[in-house]
Formats: C-alpha cells, sequence, structure tokens
C-alpha cells in the first residue's frame, strides 16, 4: 500500500512513461544503431531509455521482456498511424492535449510526494492500529512461521536438530553465514496461498503452533526447514507487532493521501476557479 502514491503504482508509471516515448518516438530516428534492445525501422529503444523505464538490475528476465514486446506493439501501432495520417486529426490532437495533461499532473504529484517526509512515532502507528482494527482483519487462512532453505540436506538436518535442542534464534545464530543456506526469512506472515510450495503447505497446515517441521525435500539441492509460530483463522486479527510493517504501510499511505488533498485545497486557493452550473 505504501507502494501506491509512492510510485502511483510501478506498473502505472511505466505503461505512463511508455506511452511517452511512443508519443516522442519520432525524435528518436537519429539515435545511433548500438546499445539499443529492440528497434522498429528507424526507431529504437535504447539500453538507457529501458533503464529509464524499469529497474533492469533488479527485475526478472521474463518482466523485462514483456516490457520491450509492450513497446514494440506500440511502436508498431504509433507508426502505422502515423503512416495513415492519425497524427494530423483533430481528434487524435485532442487526445493527446489531454494525455498530456494528466501525465503533467501525475509527475507533479508523484514529484510533490516524493519530496515530503512524513515523520511518526510508534505511538501513532499503534493508535492508528487500534482506530482501525476492522480493516487489518484477515480474510485466509494465514501463518506465522519461520523458514529456512538450505542446499545441503545434511546441514538442514544438523540445523533441525540444533532448533529442537535450543530455538530457532540460537540456530540462526549459530548458522550464521553458512554457505549451504539458500534464504530465510524469521517471523512471516503468509496467506495460505502465498506459499508456494506445495508440498511446505502440506506440511504447514498440519502442524502446531512452535512445532518444528521434517526437513521436506522439495527438490535435489533444495531442503526446507519450517517452524508455524501461530496460525490465524479468517477474520482474526494478529497482534500489532505481527503486522507492524503493514500497518505502517497503511499509515503513511493515509497521511500522503491527506497531504496530496492537502495540496491540491491551497492550488484551488491561489487559483481563480469558477464553476457555472
Amino acid at each position: 500500500m505504501m507502494s501506491s502514491i509512492k510510485h502511483l503504482s510501478q506498473l502505472k508509471k511505466t505503461s505512463l512513461m511508455l506511452i511517452a516515448v511512443s508519443i516522442l518516438a519520432g525524435c528518436g530516428k537519429e539515435q545511433p544503431k548500438t546499445e539499443y534492445v529492440a528497434r522498429v525501422n528507424d526507431v529504437y529503444l535504447t539500453k538507457k531509455e529501458l533503464a529509464s523505464l524499469i529497474d533492469t538490475t533488479t527485475v526478472s528476465t521474463l518482466y523485462k521482456n514483456e516490457v520491450i514486446r509492450n513497446w514494440v506493439n506500440k511502436e508498431i501501432l504509433f507508426q502505422k498511424a502515423e503512416n495513415e495520417g492519425i497524427l494530423q486529426k483533430d481528434d487524435y490532437k485532442k487526445l493527446v492535449k489531454n494525455s498530456g495533461k494528466e501525465l503533467a499532473g501525475a509527475i507533479l504529484l508523484d514529484s510533490y510526494i516524493s519530496s515530503v517526509t512524513i515523520n511518526f512515532e510508534q505511538r501513532d502507528l499503534i493508535n492508528y492500529f487500534d482506530e482501525n482494527i476492522d480493516d487489518f482483519k484477515l480474510v485466509d487462512n494465514s501463518y506465522l512461521i519461520n523458514i529456512i532453505h538450505f542446499s545441503n540436506e545434511d546441514r538442514a538436518v544438523e540445523f533441525r536438530s540444533l532448533v529442537l535442542d535450543s530455538d530457532w534464534q540460537k540456530a540462526m545464530n549459530i548458522f550464521y553465514g553458512d554457505t549451504t543456506v539458500i534464504n530465510n526469512e524469521n517471523e512471516v506472515l503468509l496467506k495460505e496461498q502465498d506459499i508456494s510450495s506445495i508440498k511446505v503447505l502440506r506440511v504447514v497446515k498440519r502442524m502446531h503452533p512452535l512445532e518444528i517441521s521434517i526437513v521436506i525435500s522439495e527438490r535435489e539441492g533444495y531442503y526446507t526447514v519450517v517452524q508455524v509460530v501461530n496460525k490465524y483463522l479468517p477474520g482474526s486479527v494478529p497482534s500489532f507487532n505481527v503486522i507492524k510493517p503493514e500497518v505502517e504501510k497503511r499509515y503513511i499511505m493515509e497521511k500522503r493521501k491527506e497531504l496530496l488533498e492537502n495540496y491540491i485545497k491551497d492550488l484551488y486557493s491561489m487559483n481563480e476557479i469558477e464553476v457555472i452550473n
């Protein structure tokens, strides 16, 4: 939720950028024919332009290819429309003008909200949680779990034994930096459908709170140990400490919404506005 105004939804922002790139595509016909990722006739999508649309260092290859494919589709249609004389039609010019206003406004709001720092203390989050507790009711079966994945089965077995003899955190401290640990998460709250591994889900559903699983062999070279810290039925509300990150995201989202509303009110007061019914 925090992302809702921060990036006006990243996909929405990417779409706006793609539209802008397409509209201005004619300006790119003199670009060098190197360091590009796609081309439609004399128009190029350069690596630099792609990097301005998405973070090419973190997104998956599948997502990157989808963005490139969308650019190609838009460019093909744009060039065909240009050849058909669409760009000279009044209805097109009107749409471009209106779209330009919408795009400029979106960039303005994004720039404004990105420049604002929202300060708060934990008591602010607790008060927000208490006042809006019904909004935090879970709608699905959910599990608060500790989970760790190993590349070596023997090390996974050793970790499980250590947890049984002490506790999860002490075992984690001992295995800190172990090269066979692929990934781990502590006290993560997951909906049932968010547990992607069918094997892990099957085990988790049978476990009791604070129980330690057997070593789950998900596939060759991928061994999992999980602890169910707590289980939640639909309609229940986890404690504040469990869902503090979600509370913080919603709190910031609300504060940003208020800031935007006040910003627009200020703009009303600074301009001459007349509405005739």
